[in-house]
Parts: C-alpha cells; structure tokens; sequence
C-alpha cells in the first residue's frame, strides 16, 4: 500500500530552455489581474433595477452610478427642464434603461467608455436662409441604439453571438435570450457571428431607425463547411477555420453510423494520426490507440493517449481485470475503459495531436489527448427521442482448415516421411476414427452467430434560460462463442444547464451511471477449435455435455469443452458527474470552475468447478478453484478558471489563467481459494483448502498551473501563446514539477484582398505552425520509490518482501519537443477542402530501463538517458461535395496519414535491448535472415551473420545472427467514404486501410503439421514433398520433437513475418427519412429507418488470418448487421 500528498511547488528546478514559455503564464496572470482592477469601478452588473414615481433624474443618475458604475456627466444648468421619471423596470440593460427614462427629456445621452455624456437637443433653426455653401454644417448625428434577437434554423435562441459593426470597434453580443442593444448609424453593416454556424452580414435600413423602428430578427444557419465544425479544446471551443493547432473532430452524425460497443470501433480510420486496433472481437475485449508515434523507450507505443470527458479526466487503456490463468485479462486482452461508454450518449469527440493543442494538459496531454463531450439539451419544446436496433454478429475473417480427406492424406505422408507406419496410437488415420466424417470445430466451439440489440431513449427540453435532458439505455451483446453468457450494461444519464435572466451565472450540470454484467465464460475457444483433428470423435455429446469418453485417448481426461463449465461474473460500474460553475461579473471577465469525478470499479466472480475435471479424476475437489477480485479506479478533478475577452484594435483578445488539480486512486483486491468441499461454495473463497489474498493500490496526484493567450486579427491572423507548469507524484520532490508550453500562429491569407481579387475560385486559405515543449512521465505511479513484492517461498514459515524495483530520487521529466506546420485549402466556396500537416518530435532526456545485477534484488533500474527517438510524418485529408442538387449529393472523405519514427540517439549499455537500433524504429525486432524451404531437403533454411545457408535447425543460431531488421509499425493508413443522398434516402460506405508487417499464421503454429490430432490451414497442400520442389512450405513430419524445433528458428526469422496490408469495408449504413407529410399523420417530428453493417468485408493476401488483430489464438473483429428505427416524438 503506498500513500502520497498532493505536490506542492519547490524552488525554481525549471529547464532554462523553457524559461520564456513559462513567462506566459506570469503573463496571463499579470493582464489577467490588471483587467480585473480595470473594471472593478464598473461594480458587478450593467443591469438596473428600479422603481418609483415623479423620481427627479439625479436620483435616478444616482441609482445608475450605485448599481453599474457608470458616471452621468452633463452641463451646469442642463437639467433645468427635466422632467420627472416613472418607471418600474428589474434587471433591464443599462442601455434599454437610458432609453425608457430619458425618452422623453430635452437632452440626448451618449455612452463613452464608463460615461454616460448628456447634451441638450438641438433648437429649431430660425432667421435668413443662408446659402448652403456658407451655411454651417450640422455636427454628424450621435449613433442611435437598434435592438434585435437572433436565432438558429430552428428558432432557438443563440447565446454569446458576437454582433460588430463593419469597420468599427463598436460590438456586443447576445444575452440568453438571443436578443442584444447596440447603437449604429443608418446604413452601418453588421456582421453577425457565432461558433460552428455561417456568418451573416445585415445593412441597416431606416426602418431600424426612427418613430415605430423595427427589431432585427436575424437566423444563422450551421455551417456546412467542415471548417465551420465546432471543436473542443482544452478550455474552450473554436471552429476549425480559426484554430491554428491541429485537431479533428468526429460528431455524433458519423458515430451514430456505426452499430459497436466502443465509440473507438466507430473513429478507427477517420482521425489522420490516431491509429486504432481491435485487439479481439470479444464483447469488452481491448483496442490500441496511439497519436501519431511512440515516443517513450519503456513504453514503446503501450501508453494511451489521455480521454477526458466532459472535462474528467478518464482512465484509459484496459481495466484491471484478474490476471491469473483463470481469469478474463488474457480472454479480453486486458478489456477497455471505453466499453463502459455508450456511444450513443456522445455529441464529438475530438482529437488533439499537436503541441498547441495537448501542451495545456502538461504531462498528460505528452502523448495525445482524446475529449470526448456528451450529449446536452437545446432550448426547445420538450421532445421524446427512442432510437432501437438489433442484429446479429459473425465471425470476421478466418483460415480455411483442411477437411478429413485432406487432413488425413498429409498425415499419412508426415509418416511415411518420417520412415513409419501409422500405430495403434495413431487412431485418426489407423482407422478407428471415421474417415468419411468432416467437422470444422470452429463452428461447435464458437458457434455461427451471437445477438446483439440496443435502446435508447432521451427526453429534452427547455427555455431560454434552463435546459434538461434524462434518458437511459440497455444493450446486450451475446457470446458468439458456444457457451453461456452476454455483455449486458443498461445506462442512466441526465444533463442540466441553466442561466440567470442577465446571464451572469451559469449553472451545468450532468451525469450518468453505466451498469454492466459480464457473465460469459472466460475462455477463448480460437486456438482449441483449431487444432482438433477434422474426424476426431465431436467433444460434446448430443445433449450438450461433456464428452468425457475421449479420456480413452488423453491419458489425463482431459478435454477441451470442459472449459464451456466454467463459472464468470462481472458486475462494473462506471460513475461520471460534472459541474460547471460560470460567473461573469462584468463583460469580458468569465470565472469558471470544473467539478469532475469518475468511479469506475467492477466485481469479479470466477469458479472452476469439479465438472471441468473428468469424472474419474480422483483429486477433482482439491483442484477447484474460486476466486472474487474487486478492483476500482476512482478520479477527482478541479479545475478553476478565468477568463479575460475584448476587442483589442482591429483583433479579439483572449487571456486565461488557472489550475488544475486530479486525484486518481486506482485499487485492487483478491482473495483466491483452492479446493472445496462443494461447488456451491465457490462463490465464497474463503471456503477453500487454500486461501491467499493480494491487495495493490496507487495514487497518483497531477497538479498544474497553466496561462494561455489568444490573439485574433482582423480574423486573419491568428496567434496562441501556451504556459503550463506541471507537477506529477511519479517525481521525487525536488524534480517533481516542470514547465512547459507551445507557440502557434496562423495566416488565413484566403482574406487577404489580392487573394480575393486574383483567386476567386480560392474560398478558404491557411497556413498554420506550432512549436512546444512537453514533458512525459511515462514511468509507474511513484516510479522513483523503491518498490517491494512477496517472495515465493517462506524463511522460518514466514513470508518474506524483496525488491522489485529500486528507488532513484534523481528522475527527471522527459522533453518532447514537437513542431508542426499545417496548410488548409478551400476551393470552389468550400466545396473541396484539402488539408496537409507535417510534424516532427523530437523526445529526449528518455526515461529507460537499465538492466543491473540481480544481486541488487531486482532485475532494473529506471533513469533517465540520453537516448533520442525522432518522429515525423505527413498527414492528409480530403473533401468533396462531387454533386449536390435539389434531390441528389454525393460527396467523398478520404485521409492519410504516413508515420516515421527514429531512434537517432542511444548511449551504450549493457543487457540493453538488442532490437534497439541507432537509425531504426523502437517497434522494429531484429530476426534471422529467412532463405526459404531448401529445395533438396524440404526443410527452412537460413543465411547467418557469416553467410552461410543451411537449416540450422539443430545447428547454433546465434543473438549474432540476427542480421535483419522489420518494423512492424504501420507504414501508411487511413479511411475513405463516399456518402450518397437522394430525397429522403442515405447510404454511406466507409472503408478503412493499413499496410504494415504481421506475424503469418504459419509463424503463430505451434507446431509443423504433422503431429497427432492437430489440425492445420489449407496452406499445408502446397508443401514440399519431393527433391526438387520450390515453395514457401517446409515438408510434413510426425515427429513431436521436429515439428517443435522445425518452427522455434522460423519465429524468429523474416520468414514469420509477411505482408499483412489490408483494405475493409469498416461500414456501411443505409437511412430512409420519412417525408414531413407522413409524419405529420403519423404525429411525429422525425422518423428513420435504418440498415448498418460493420466490418463486412476484408481485402487482403494475408494468409486467412485477420490482418487487423494479427493473432490466430484470439477472436477476431466480428461482421455485424442491425436493422433499427430512430423516431422523434
């Protein structure tokens, strides 16, 4: 058990390098606090409340002086004929106010600046006429307030839009409501704005003016263009078009595309630069992600980027599951945080790769940064939504075996060749198992099918000021594998968000509680389905019980099927709460703080009953097996804010400043026993012969003070400016904090006027860059403590602790320099948007793992080296509207994304990894040079570091012989979709590609083919059976002891690995909407009905095995085909 505080800042330790970045967030915090003495005259409101009769205006001037801190300045003597005011008003802006106490007074008013000026109204003119040329020229009419509400296509009311005058310093923005006071002249053109939606340009009119004026009622409509898409940053939103870091944004339109269990089954291929990988098709089973390369020596591409969601810090990678031989770690692979979200509940998910991007989160964010946001309500009539869909799974992509025929031919010749003749034992080709019977086991242990159904309901609502939103949902995905059990979770969630009238105070709140039950046998059925012979006597009998006959030919009794009796529960909860908490004091000013827990903890039940022994096993009882393990990964997180906003020249400032605090506690407990008494104790472990426990828990404590600027000029150019200095408990004091921050700017040159008078088919242009340092503390929780474990045995019938890490106070953060430069293209008014990036890291001062003698304890020693790995690459993307009509649109997505990665800097140790190679990948492995099958022997040969070739099998191949380098890394990958509408129907294709190396099938064997009952793919016909012939295949044999040496060399050699380059259609989903005149007698607001498939097809000359799971011993990704309706109430 380990403890910790939270960090608490030690003197300056900083890298000089870095101390300009940290300067920003000294900065921040110096204009931060300036603005805020600014305007602390301005009092805490803009807004008037008063009431009163015959009230005398220097009463009324007081009660605006008192409650706003603006100052009446007038005349002596003006107020000589004022009249007495009337009025009642609560909370109204101040220049609503203005206008309906002084309407009807002999003097005008004009705000400037804190002061509110009065003038007397001008007197009619009287006397000669003078000629107008000598006639003095009136002074130019004072601006006149114009009032006006905006709305979305909908007709709900916008909130924050920016309202400016061309060419003018003169802006506001809307209120809660959508409505907003500005004061213009006649004939001024506003530009309206606002996040995600198309800008608008308004003339004034005199109908806006005078007696009887009229009210602007302006509608924005989203914008269409992918660079109008919202996007989430780390404080904050912005859209595509106005970012200059690199972020991609998958939406709730092209998740909900996709029938899967986890959101990142639904992104894989969409996001340039985040790689995705279904490690198995089991239902919760595990997925790699990874942002762009690996840059840490001890991970090596393990390390998940961080998830947060709706602004809580996620756990990512898999989920603590029990790691024993009887446990679901290896049948999930480890599992998946994000299982326990339903994709369904999210709104986007956005991707940040570069440094302006992920250097806010400090250390965090040094490996990518995934925020996924849920689903919130609108202001609008309450609605019902329910969306269902149900569907069945198969299996993806498998090996053809041999049938019986083929099975049995080629084990006659392995015999034959091996100067034999079949023997008693050999009862699948002597004769005593059928020869006309033919039985792909796959298909009794993995059955054909599994059911999988979805439901989902949302009621929302609201008004101007309060939004709601409560739903919930079920899900069941079966076990395709022939044995009991389901992946069932049922979701509760609710949202609620409301405003004071003078939207000073906001209030977010939301939250949900995911519940699921895994109870399906943790046993993978891939590599036992395999290997049965095809004619071997079936191991269940007809009515579904273990054959337990086949003991007759396992000596021990033993037999596959018996695995299908095995006992599982899993029970997990996944708890997500946030509140968001925002004051605006005065405008410009924004204070906010972020509440956010997360509990995700589950309960294991696991039973290895007597009946998966044989009946004659005498020793049945005292091998059972019960287990329960508990494990809970719990995060706090506070993250306070504020926030400085205006117009700076001709440009928009943004200043903000804060901190963060997390607190992640992650534990486990287990408790095993060993053999009992009943089967009906299994449940309980404490009832064993042997009962042993194992509790671990780790905190971890991240703190971080960060500073950001943004400039906006004349919205073309654009300039970031980032600060963070962060602290980790996986430090020792003294070198526990760092500082950090990037540097971005962007040129939108589309705006500039000859680009616009000379490149007209040119309707978007960008040209960004960023640059940042990182830190990475890629190291385990308390990583510089030493750490001690139980030993095996006992010392005077005690049990002892040894180390099995050692401490090293003197760790340090790594450093990631990362640097990028992007370009972003609009053709013909964004019809085509092309978009390149190029980035390129550099991370050094690298943490590793230094082998030391095992006489210290343990085995290692962290420290930091000066080993240097450099990743770059190219990241692209497309998009086209190739046809839109009235009736018909087709358009097309396709990006790409080519990684490299280096490791150009490795200082010499001993027992360091011997596939580390200077100039080489971290994710390459050294191997023997491959020759091929030996055309006069028939067996695999290999060329050694002195060039000679033979077979080696029982030769002496060598560390040294290792001449040959593969990167098992992707070389390129990526997605492309077409999307085609035609009146109210839809039907997407999506296709995902990869090219990279894959451990083959034959390479996964194993054993050569052969043996006893171990059956093979079909790729066995074509082996060498004679001097002379030339294949890829090695010649069959029976014996046990070839078949083992014939493969060990060949797994370490080139020859196990092969092109495993694929292409799949990932999706395609087929939408029919209903017509507004069926809906309405039906009485609904939407209506559509839906086909969807994933994973239906795979192209690929990789052997028959998956070429995405690479890994012949696990389930692969299965086909899926739902049919579901979404209706709208």
């Amino acid at each position: 058990m380990q403890n910790a505080a939270y960090c608490t800042p030690p003197a300056w330790s900083g890298h000089r390098g870095l101390t300009k970045i940290w300067l920003i967030v000294k900065l921040s915090i110096v204009l931060l606090t300036t603005a805020l003495i600014h305007v602390q005259a301005a009092g805490l409101s803009q807004s008037i409340t008063l009431s009163g009769k015959n009230l005398d205006v220097k009463q009324v001037f007081a009660a605006i002086k008192k409650q706003t801190g603006y100052v009446v300045f007038y005349k002596k003597g003006l107020l000589a004929e004022a009249r007495p005011v009337s009025l009642s008003v609560q909370n109204m802006p101040l220049t609503d106010f203005l206008e309906l106490s002084l309407k009807d007074q002999p003097f005008t008013w004009l705000i400037l600046d804190k002061t509110i000026s009065l003038s007397r109204k001008p007197a009619p003119a009287v006397g000669p006429v003078q000629p107008a040329e000598s006639r003095p020229q009136p002074p130019a009419d004072p601006p006149t307030s114009i009032t006006g509400r905006i709305f979305d296509a909908d007709g709900n009311p916008l909130a924050g839009a920016s309202i400016t005058i061309k060419n003018s310093k003169t802006s506001t923005s809307s209120h809660a409501d959508g409505t907003f006071i500005l004061f213009a002249h006649e004939g001024d053109v506003l530009t309206i704005s606002f996040i995600g939606y198309v800008t608008r340009q308004v003339k004034l009119s005199g109908e806006y003016f005078g007696t009887g004026k009229k009210s602007l009622v302006i509608r924005l409509q989203l914008g269409n263009s992918d660079l109008d898409q919202v996007q989430v940053l780390a404080h904050g939103l912005t859209t595509k078009r106005l970012n200059p870091g690199d972020v991609t944004t998958i939406t709730a339109t092209e998740i909900a595309k996709n029938p899967v269990g986890n959101v990142m089954e639904a992104i894989q291929g969409k996001v340039p630069g985040l790689f995705i990988q279904q490690v198995t098709g089991q239902p919760g089973g595990a997925f790699n992600l990874q942002v762009r390369s690996s840059t840490n020596v001890i991970t090596q591409g393990s390390i998940q980027p961080l998830i947060i969601i709706d602004g809580v810090r996620f756990p990512q990678g898999t989920v603590p599951l029990n790691y024993g031989s009887d446990g679901t770690n290896a049948f999930l692979q480890g599992g998946n945080t994000l299982n326990y979200l339903n994709p369904a509940d999210i709104a986007s998910i956005d991707v940040l790769k570069d440094a302006d991007a992920t250097a806010i989160y400090g250390s965090s964010g040094a490996y990518g940064v995934i925020i996924i946001t849920t689903k919130k309500a609108k202001a609008s009539d309450p609605s019902l939504n329910v969306n269902i869909y149900s569907g069945i799974s198969t299996k993806g992509e498998m090996p053809k075996l041999l049938n019986t025929q083929q099975y049995v031919m080629l084990r006659e010749e392995a015999i034959k060749n091996d100067g034999l003749t079949p023997g008693a034992s050999d009862a699948d080709v002597n004769g005593k198992w059928p020869q006309n019977t033919s039985t792909d086991w796959r298909k009794v242990f993995m059955g054909s099918h599994a059911q999988s159904t979805s439901a989902n309901i949302t009621y929302s609502g609201g008004s101007r000021n309060t939004t709601y939103l409560i739903g919930g949902s079920l899900r069941q995905n079966g076990n395709i594998q022939l044995n009991k059990g389901n992946f069932t979770d049922g979701t509760l969630r609710f949202a609620l968000s409301t405003a004071t009238l003078d939207d000073k105070f906001h209030l977010d709140l939301s939250g949900s509680y995911l519940s699921s039950k895994d109870d399906m046998v943790p046993y993978d059925f891939s590599l036992s389905s395999v290997i049965e012979a095809p004619n071997a006597p079936s191991p269940l009998l007809p009515d579904g019980t273990v054959n337990w006959l086949l003991a007759a030919v396992d000596p021990n009794g033993a037999s596959s099927a018996a695995n299908f009796n095995r006992t599982y529960s899993n029970v997990t909860g996944n708890l997500l709460a946030n509140a968001a908490l925002v004051y605006k004091p005065v405008a410009g000013i924004t204070l906010r703080t972020i509440f956010g827990y997360n509990d995700l903890a589950g309960k294991e039940l696991i039973g290895k009953p007597t009946t998966v022994f044989a009946p004659t096993n005498t020793t049945a009882a005292q091998q059972t097996v019960g287990i329960f393990h508990n494990y809970d990964t719990r995060t706090i997180t506070v993250s306070p804010y504020a926030e400085y906003d205006r117009t700076l020249w001709k440009g928009d400032l943004s200043v903000k400043a804060g901190g963060e605090i997390d607190d992640r506690n992650q534990y486990w407990y287990e408790m095993q026993g060993v053999g009992f008494p009943s089967d009906a104790l299994l449940n309980d472990p404490a009832e064993g012969t042997t009962v042993t426990s194992t509790y671990n828990q780790v905190p971890f404590r991240p703190l971080g003070f960060y500073g950001i600027i943004k400039y906006v000029w004349d919205q073309k150019y654009i300039l970031d400016l980032n600060g963070r200095r962060d602290g980790s408990t996986r430090f020792a004091p003294r070198n526990r904090f760092g500082n950090f921050g990037s540097i971005a700017a962007a040129w939108i040159f589309s705006e500039e006027k000859f680009v616009k008078d000379h490149l007209s088919f040119l309707s978007f242009g960008k040209l960004r860059g960023s640059t940042g340092v990182i830190g990475g503390d890629a190291i385990p929780d308390y990583g510089y403590l030493t750490v001690y474990g139980p030993i095996s045995g006992t010392y005077d019938g005690k049990l002892g602790l040894d180390p099995t890490a050692n401490a090293n106070p003197n760790l340090k953060w790594e450093l990631d320099h990362d640097k990028e430069i992007g370009l972003e293209l609009g053709f013909f008014k964004d019809r085509v948007i092309m978009e390149g990036s190029y980035y390129h890291n550099e991370s050094g001062n690298q943490l590793v793992n230094r082998p030391i003698a095992s006489t210290t304890g343990s085995t290692a020693i962290t420290l930091n080296s000066d080993a240097v790995i450099r990743n770059s690459g190219w990241e692209m993307s497309l998009s086209t509207t190739n046809v839109k009509t009235k009736n018909f649109t087709w358009s097309t997505r396709f990006n790409m994304t080519i990684p490299t990665s280096k490791l150009i800097k490795l200082p010499t140790m001993a027992n360091q990894n011997t596939s580390y190679m200077v100039g080489k990948p971290l994710t390459g492995i050294l191997l023997y040079n491959y020759a091929g099958v030996d055309p006069a022997t028939g067996t695999f040969s290999y060329t050694n570091a002195k060039g000679v070739t033979k077979d080696f099998t029982y030769g002496s191949l060598t560390q040294t012989d290792k001449t040959q380098f593969v990167d098992l890394a992707p070389r390129y990958y990526g997605g492309f979709s077409n999307s085609f509408s035609y009146k109210q129907f839809t039907l997407d294709v999506y296709f995902t590609y990869i090219s990279r190396k894959g451990y083959n099938s034959l390479a996964q064997s194993g054993f050569l083919f052969g043996s006893f009952d171990i059956n093979s793919t079909t790729q066995w016909l074509r082996r060498w059976q004679k001097p002379g012939d030339r294949t890829d295949i090695p010649k069959v044999t029976s014996s046990l002891l070839n078949n083992y040496f014939g493969i060990m060399n060949f797994k370490a050699s080139t020859g196990a690995y092969t092109d495993a380059t694929y292409a799949r259609l990932q999706n395609l989903s087929f939408r029919y909407k209903l017509s507004p005149g069926v809906l309405k007698k039906m009485h609904l607001r939407e209506c559509t009905i839906y086909l969807q498939g994933q994973n239906l097809l795979t192209i690929s000359k990789f052997g028959g095995l998956d070429p995405e799971n690479l890994n012949a011993t696990v389930i692969p990704p299965l086909r899926t085909y739902t049919a579901g309706i979404n209706l709208t109430l």
